[in-house]
């Protein structure tokens, strides 16, 4: 453009100076004078032209490189070569550690076994695009993020495919709080209905348990009554106990915090849940790694006494029939770390992700409530601290809880 315009610029200024001269009697140096003043004057005009194509350029080009939400650019092979500074906040990978890998560096193993991967790019293939896919996917530390992804080709002047730009946005923490609010309600419904049943069955159970609890101060063991009481009573107690889970998963949690020897309480419970299995035939040892110099710290004590009893009696639950429970407790920076592993059968990673879920629970029928776990994240929670589970099927699983100290 610049060049056609300087060319024709000089063909005119020829039959203009003739004009000029004939028509207004001007000298050679007037003449001269006037044509640089333009020539200067049209030299900024294309300047200004050039840099207003450059500054729009940039203009577009930074809202790609520097867009809060991740705008992936992938070629014909699925190989990715634009990756903005959104991309590196969501996934932790630079530029550098990026380009010309697969994309599905960034799908989770379990998303890629069910077709994730096929399914965005047939998608995009049959379609030309891909809109609001929610799903989940993998940073370069291994911390899962939900995302909305949008996805769509891009063609040459030839109307031809080179490849497909993807549009990725985290919404984990929305997630998060949808969640958070769908439990509250929950919470509120099942503390209605809890309320009503737990009030009609309290009393016939009491009286169902206290007499059979009398009838048994009677009879020998040898009677042949004994048997049949002794089980009136013992699921009675478990109605009771269902009720009473129940209970305290629908009411608010009240955090009463005092001074307490994380320990001495570790110990206690320890020491109870002894008679959880005495009766069976499983042989189960306990070990105990617990740091002594941790001092006293607030915390509730009843409610912290429940989240790891329930968490011991889940794993000798756990195990079938020999094993090792291991509780271990350690300092760290200004939390006290404390983890409950086991050698029992472990959890498959489907179940894994829905253990802290009110009623979810990968038990035999009538041997949980589902609502252990789900209740210990709330106590847990309520103390400002965290609780994490890993497991391996056949190896058993380990729970971590960190409280502020």
């Amino acid at each position: 453009m610049e060049n056609l315009v300087i060319t024709e610029f000089v063909k005119e200024k020829e039959i203009l100076g003739n004009e000029l001269r004939n028509k207004y009697n001007l000298s050679e140096n007037d003449i001269d004078d006037i044509y640089n003043k333009i020539s200067v004057s049209l030299n900024k005009m294309i300047q200004l032209v050039k840099d207003g194509k450059s500054a729009h350029e940039k203009f577009f080009s930074d809202i790609i490189l520097n867009s809060v939400d991740a705008i992936i650019g992938f070629d014909n092979e699925y190989k990715i070569f634009l990756w903005n500074k959104g991309a590196e906040r969501i996934f932790g990978y630079s530029k550098k550690e990026v380009m010309n890998c697969d994309f599905s560096i960034l799908i989770p193993d379990y998303l890629l076994k069910r077709g994730e991967k096929e399914y965005l790019i047939n998608e995009v293939k049959e379609k030309g695009f891909l809109e609001n896919h929610e799903s989940e996917r993998i940073t370069k530390d291994g911390k899962i993020v939900n995302v909305n992804i949008s996805r769509f080709s891009v063609y040459n002047e030839e109307n031809e495919p080179i490849g497909s730009v993807g549009i990725i946005r985290d919404f984990t923490f929305l997630k998060k709080l949808e969640k958070e609010l769908r439990e509250k309600e929950n919470l509120a419904l099942i503390g209605e209905v809890v309320s009503s049943i737990a009030h009609k069955l309290s009393n016939p159970l009491n009286i169902i348990a206290g007499n059979a609890d009398f009838l048994l101060l009677n009879k020998n063991e040898n009677d042949v009554e004994y048997e049949g009481l002794k089980t009136m009573l013992e699921e009675a107690t478990k109605i009771t106990k269902s009720i009473r889970h129940l209970l305290n998963f629908s009411r608010p949690i009240k955090v009463n915090k005092s001074k307490n020897d994380i320990n001495d309480l570790i110990n206690k419970v320890l020491a109870d849940s002894k008679y959880i299995y005495s009766h069976s035939e499983k042989k189960i040892t306990f070990k105990k790694n617990l740091q002594q110099d941790l001092g006293e710290f607030e915390f509730d004590k009843s409610e912290i006494e429940e989240v790891i009893s329930n968490l011991v009696t889940n794993s000798i639950q756990a195990i079938a029939s020999e094993g090792v429970i291991t509780v271990t407790t350690s300092k760290k920076n200004d939390n006290v770390k404390i983890e409950i592993s086991d050698t029992g059968n472990g959890i498959s990673p489907e179940n894994l992700e829905n253990v802290f879920l009110p009623f979810f629970s990968s038990k035999e029928y009538g041997k949980g409530t589902g609502l252990g776990l789900s209740l210990a994240k709330r106590i847990v929670k309520e103390h400002k601290g965290e609780i994490t589970i890993k497991s391996n099927i056949g190896k058993g699983t380990a729970i971590k809880i960190l409280l502020p100290a």
